[in-house]
């Protein structure tokens, strides 16, 4: 499998995200797996891909009005051949463009698309004429293709099952844009970078529904504070040993620091309790997102974090649910990190 997460800079790991389908992952541990553990790894990993593409739509969805770039958000989780080895080819029998999986009640669900399904055409645009640039590969090229139509634009897919093929119509809503997936790698829990969000596989499987939640609206605060943007405007490192020093230090502290206090908002706004960011500060799995005990340049303490949430809580969200426009932090989009 060829990884694209190599090129994608960190917003800094969590706690230092369309997708990559955990299917996708399969060709990199099947060399070394019996058939059976095979089989067993593929179900967990295409559960774990499922589950955050359910819960990151809704976020993306529930908070539309606070992102200045929006996309139509399908439910559909696309993955292409040439993310994979040659082992991987039994799983695009239809094409080299394939459906790894639909969100239940999904834009796409509901038009008929299924886990397998071949795409053929998107709005007439046949796949065998859409060429990736640099080192995307052909899912993505198809998944900013589809990101970019303009509102209000129904996708028509031409869908190739088996012997036969279908054109289906998707009517979907307008969501944040930003791609999220499931990271079979080493490395960081949680990063983005402004466009890409990603929850590395073991530590998302080995957390509840509301935690994955709340990592996420973290690493979507970024996105929607555009704190990618704002750094490489400012000259901020953000990648080096030196993003934990000097005005690097203050400002990327700064960055984690908002984003923690837009988390609140993001997380009300998709119907979670925001207090339950305090509580995942606060309990073991938050303390490994976090480091642990050992200090951090960048990032301030658990529960430093905890109270944090908890104040702006009180002074902003003190119904604790949405809606909410969080104004005092959306216009941080506009504060120029170079005039600090």
């Amino acid at each position: 499998m060829r990884s694209t997460a190599k090129r994608w800079a960190e917003e800094g790991p969590l706690i230092e995200l369309a997708r990559l389908p955990a299917l996708a992952l399969l060709a990199a541990v099947s060399l070394a797996l019996a058939p059976g553990a095979v089989a067993q790894t593929s179900a967990e990993l295409a559960e774990q891909d499922l589950r955050l593409a359910r819960i990151a739509d809704a976020m993306l969805l529930a908070n539309a009005g606070l992102c200045r770039q929006t996309m139509p958000v399908t439910g559909m989780i696309l993955h292409s051949a040439d993310q994979y080895g040659e082992e991987a080819l039994p799983l695009f029998a239809n094409g080299p463009l394939s459906v790894a999986g639909v969100v239940p009640g999904s834009a796409a669900q509901l038009a008929g698309v299924q886990a397998g399904d071949g795409v053929v055409a998107i709005n007439d645009r046949p796949i065998d004429a859409i060429s990736p640039e640099g080192e995307d590969n052909l899912r993505e090229a198809a998944f900013f293709l589809l990101a970019d139509l303009p509102p209000g634009e129904p996708i028509i897919l031409e869908l190739r099952r088996g012997d036969g093929q279908e054109t289906v119509q998707i009517e979907p809503e307008r969501g944040c844009r930003s791609l999220v997936e499931i990271l079979l790698a080493d490395g960081p829990n949680a990063r983005s970078d402004g466009r890409v969000i990603q929850l590395q596989f073991e530590f998302a499987r080995d957390l509840a529904d509301e935690q994955v939640a709340v990592v996420l609206a973290h690493e979507f605060a970024h996105t929607v504070l555009e704190h990618r943007r704002r750094k490489v405007e400012a000259g901020i490192d953000n990648a080096s040993l030196l993003r934990h020093v000097g005005r690097n230090q203050r400002v990327n502290r700064e960055a984690e620091i908002e984003a923690d206090r837009l988390s609140v908002h993001l997380l009300a706004n998709a119907g979670y309790d925001p207090a339950l960011i305090a509580e995942f500060w606060r309990s073991p799995e938050g303390q490994q997102a976090g480091g642990g005990a050992l200090p951090s340049f960048i990032y301030p303490t658990q529960s430093a974090r905890a109270e944090l949430v908890e104040t702006e809580i009180d002074r902003y969200l003190s119904l604790r649910r949405g809606p909410s426009w969080p104004g005092h932090l959306i216009e941080l989009r506009e504060r120029d990190f170079a005039s600090d």
